[in-house]
């Protein structure tokens, strides 16, 4: 099924390229433009975390993984609980972890929904939304932490996880989830502090890598041993945006063929034009429902801010991630990602039915 889903989107790479040399006259090319120009944000944000993802590792299994060890939680899905799946989430699950289903579960599925929440969306979603909207996002937030041990608990049946496995998996992340539900409504201004801080330090934490990787690239020497080669690095950087290629393509596609079924989905969901577009977008990238937050009604920002936890990014630069890293679980990513943020839209649905009932301007 995972090959289906990569042929399907090779085929909208080929009729974006297939558009680009005929001129663009379909506007198609664009979606190919944007995905080769995303290789310069990619770099920028992934070589240095990629490059001392081994280094990291190393850390945890000395001295991080014997006290894990000693208590219930399991390293790997400590780990993936705050680093995104193409932050290095995934390469330190497959370096720490004590079997290929704990790889999978942790590195692919916690680390691309619960990890890229905590270590991107949010400080990404904290430094772009105005104050004045910051509650709003928390609730949106809530909603899809709330429901992501339903779609983790299926993604453990569809990896053919034994069910004590699975709920002593899950166990570890309703806990961490429940900490930040109570934390993001007791103390929501220390919370954002926080977030604010953790994605300031993964930053830096990337840009040393990346000058680890300039050193030894540009003079030949070595500062730090064990550092990721750089061809290996840049490989699965250029991997990711040929695929988002294909990926921009087809969602441009989907928009257009789909405008009426989408028009009617705002209809059913009460939502404005702007709130559909920026959850549509959100396949490919969350960064679309923030930066344009203030176009949205209220109700469409909880929407889109409670699928960005689960939903965003499954047709992105994380599929083409996974689609590298681990294509043979592809599948399995894209139905647990779509089943989270769906249930997370019917949680934000729930809570603000009575915004419903307010006149929607589009």
């Amino acid at each position: 099924m995972e090959k289906i889903v990569i042929y399907i989107v090779g085929i909208f790479f080929i009729l974006g390229i297939l558009d680009y040399v005929f001129g663009g006259k379909l506007k198609l090319s664009k979606g190919i433009e944007s995905g080769i120009k995303s290789m310069g944000s990619l770099a920028l944000s992934m070589l240095g975390i990629l490059s001392i993802t081994p280094i990291i590792s190393d850390f945890l299994t000395k001295y991080i993984i014997p006290i894990l060890n000693k208590s219930f939680f399991a390293p790997s899905i400590v780990s993936s609980s705050i680093i995104a799946v193409d932050m290095g989430g995934y390469k330190i699950a497959e370096a720490i972890a004590n079997n290929s289903l704990e790889v999978y579960f942790s590195g692919i599925l916690i680390s691309s929904m619960l990890g890229c929440t905590i270590s991107f969306t949010l400080p990404l979603a904290l430094g772009i939304v105005e104050e004045k909207n910051i509650d709003i996002l928390c609730k949106g937030i809530l909603c899809g932490i709330v429901t992501l041990p339903i779609g983790l608990f299926l993604g453990g049946l569809l990896l053919r996880m034994t069910i004590i496995v699975i709920f002593k998996s899950i166990i570890p992340i309703i806990l961490i989830s429940f900490l930040i539900i109570i934390a993001l409504n007791k103390i929501p201004n220390t919370m954002i502090k926080y977030f604010k801080y953790l994605a300031k330090i993964i930053f830096i934490i990337g840009i040393i890598g990346l000058g680890l990787q300039g050193i030894r690239s540009i003079t030949g020497i070595e500062v730090v041993k064990n550092l990721l080669p750089l061809e290996e690095a840049i490989t699965i950087i250029g991997k990711i945006a040929i695929f988002l290629c294909g990926a921009n393509v087809m969602l441009e596609v989907v928009q257009r063929v789909f405008k009426k079924l989408i028009k009617k989905l705002g209809d059913i969901m009460a939502i404005n034009s702007h709130s559909v577009t920026a959850l549509i977008g959100s396949l490919a990238s969350a960064v679309i429902v923030f930066t344009d937050f203030n176009k949205l009604d209220n109700r469409g920002k909880v929407i889109c801010s409670a699928f960005s936890v689960g939903g965003a990014y499954v047709f992105g630069g994380q599929l083409a991630y996974v689609v590298t890293e681990a294509r043979e679980i592809s599948f399995i990513y894209i139905i647990v990602k779509l089943t989270s943020g769906i249930l997370a839209i019917l949680l934000a649905l729930k809570i603000t039915r009575h915004d419903s009932q307010i006149k929607i301007n589009n």
